[in-house]
């Protein structure tokens, strides 16, 4: 009996030791299904769609006109190499020719000996006071015998009278033949006397030409001679600056030797070179003139008389100078830049005026400060500013609206969309561009911050345009 109840007791105790954790297990699986199934799965929800945000400027119209802009280099507007013009030794030599010196108009600068030259004009001078004497001499013997003429005409008229008075009574038998003879004979002597007379008159009228032909040769050559004693005297040509001086004192030169090498500065050229794209504005401006239209030929190699400025950079300071664009330098395209050789002329090199700071924006003019230039100097590198007025709209955008290939992103309603446009212009900040009522006007918005998100995405190029969020800058 005791066996037995030991047998259950073990039998019990290998069901609970083996069949626990099976029953633990699935108690447990059987609660997590119970479990899971009480539970919703969570509704499905659409995240909201976010716009890209743009920044965008509005375009302005753009009334003040075209500025072309280039560089260039002041160049002297006329260099003349004086020579002397007569033989003869420098006996007197300005201070004021010395190089470096600004001179005004007329100045003594170098002297040769003149001596010679007063001699050959004194003896000219006398040449000429003898041969019109000469002259004068002639012309009274020609006024006599031109009186003389006169008489002889008389005398003969009055022998002509007698002789037909004779043929008369000799026809009535009332004259002999010998006193016919003897009219006859006075009348062929008031002929001859009278022909001689003439004869004279005519050689002394030659005379006369030939010696008043002398007396004005040498009056030419007095002329000459106080020409050369004139050019004894080596004068400034103009106002301007003595570059070189190349004699001294006591130096002997000859006729078309260089003495002086000088540069005008009453006007001031500056040598700039333009690209093709900007003189088609220039074109443009010349054709609408009436001179173009009048001579189109000369049109086609000229180039519109519009105001520039010319602008000089020293120390982060601007100075400016009013000029005009006043031809090509030459004709044609440089090959080597491929650009347009222009020149810009300044009629007052020392009309200065002071623009500012260069980080400065805008050209209100203020003080002169002390150490600003006195005048356009050669060599100076200069910018040029060439004022044209366009026979198109032109709007004005901050250049970093452009995008690449000549594009703008332009936003109109919500949607972005790249439209072409044609850029005049680029400066530092802003871009000039011709207005098109098709793809830009006056008042619509442009994007100026980076849109990456364009790159694949054609519908802003083809299509309606991209949804954006414009964020308006100022």
């Amino acid at each position: 009996m005791a066996s037995t109840t030991e047998n259950r007791s073990a039998l019990w105790e290998t069901l609970i030791q083996y069949g626990t954790p099976p029953l633990i297990l699935g108690l447990g699986v059987a609660g997590f299904l119970f479990l899971k199934s009480l539970r919703k799965p969570p509704a499905q929800e659409n995240p909201p769609e976010t716009l890209p945000v743009v920044e965008v400027a509005v375009v302005q119209p753009h009334e003040a006109g075209l500025e072309i802009s280039g560089d260039g280099v002041v160049v002297p507007y006329r260099e003349i190499q004086v020579a002397a013009e007569v033989d003869g030794r420098i006996v007197f030599k300005a201070s004021e020719s010395k190089a470096g010196n600004y001179v005004k108009k007329g100045t003594l600068l170098l002297s040769i000996e003149k001596r010679d030259f007063e001699i050959e004009v004194e003896r000219l001078k006398e040449q000429v006071r003898q041969a019109e004497n000469s002259v004068k001499e002639l012309d009274v013997d020609i006024e006599n015998t031109g009186r003389l003429i006169e008489l002889s005409q008389n005398e003969l008229q009055i022998a002509a009278r007698d002789y037909q008075r004779a043929e008369t009574l000799f026809g009535s038998n009332a004259m002999t033949q010998a006193e016919l003879d003897a009219a006859k004979r006075n009348y062929i002597t008031a002929q001859t006397a009278l022909l001689n007379l003439e004869n004279q008159l005519r050689l002394k009228q030659a005379t006369r030409d030939r010696m008043a032909a002398a007396r004005d040769q040498a009056v030419v050559l007095l002329q000459k001679a106080e020409l050369d004693l004139a050019r004894t005297d080596i004068r400034a040509p103009a106002d301007g600056v003595v570059v070189q001086d190349l004699v001294e004192a006591d130096s002997y030169v000859r006729k078309g030797t260089a003495v002086l090498v000088f540069e005008d500065t009453s006007k001031a050229q500056i040598k700039c070179s333009l690209r093709v794209d900007q003189l088609a504005w220039l074109w443009a401006v010349l054709r609408r003139s009436e001179s173009a239209a009048a001579d189109a030929r000369r049109a086609a190699y000229a180039v519109p008389k519009v105001p520039a400025t010319v602008v000089y950079e020293a120390n982060g300071l601007q100075y400016a100078w009013s000029g005009i664009l006043d031809g090509y330098e030459g004709l044609g395209l440089d090959e080597q830049t491929r650009m347009v050789p222009c020149r810009v002329l300044v009629d007052d090199p020392t009309a200065v005026r002071f623009l500012g700071v260069a980080a400065e924006t805008g050209e209100a003019e203020r003080g002169l400060p002390d150490r600003a230039p006195p005048a356009l100097l050669r060599g100076m590198f200069v910018s040029i500013r060439i004022h044209v007025s366009p026979d198109h709209s032109v709007l004005r955008l901050p250049a970093r609206g452009i995008q690449p290939g000549g594009k703008v992103a332009r936003v109109r309603e919500g949607r972005l969309r790249l439209v072409p446009v044609e850029v005049i212009q680029t400066l530092e900040d802003e871009a000039m561009i011709l207005a098109s009522t098709e793809n830009l006007r006056a008042g619509d918005r442009v994007a100026v911050s980076p849109t990456p998100f364009l790159e694949n995405a054609p519908i802003a190029r083809t299509g309606e345009g991209v949804p954006v969020q414009e964020q308006l800058i100022p």
